[in-house]
């Protein structure tokens, strides 16, 4: 699993798993409601998203990548439309990398 060092606006830390830049269209579920997002970035162990409302940190949402089943995350970092998720459950090197080269339909 690689380790990254990321610094800038949201703070320096090390990440667990490298992102990868993907701008693929996904839904998202918050409460009750369904809405479309654009991925930024993607990684193992969660993504930062782009969408139509405001994001607060500690919100639960359910991310559905294509192909795959919906997946819990929680905010852990919002600005204006955009936010970082970390999802409750990594998803697998593998899942992640057929996701980021558009294998899963």
């Amino acid at each position: 699993m690689a380790t990254a060092i990321i610094s800038g606006r949201h703070g320096s830390a090390e990440r667990r798993s490298e992102r990868n830049r993907l701008g693929v269209r996904i839904k998202y579920r918050r409460r009750i409601v369904r809405l479309a997002a654009q991925t930024i970035d993607l990684s193992c162990h969660g993504l930062r998203l782009s969408g139509m409302e405001r994001f607060r940190v500690g919100d639960t949402v359910w991310i559905t990548l294509p192909g795959l089943e919906p997946r819990r995350a929680n905010v852990v970092w919002a600005e204006r439309f955009q936010a970082g998720c970390e999802f409750a459950e990594p998803l697998h090197p593998a899942v992640l990398e057929a996701v980021v080269r558009g294998r899963l339909i």
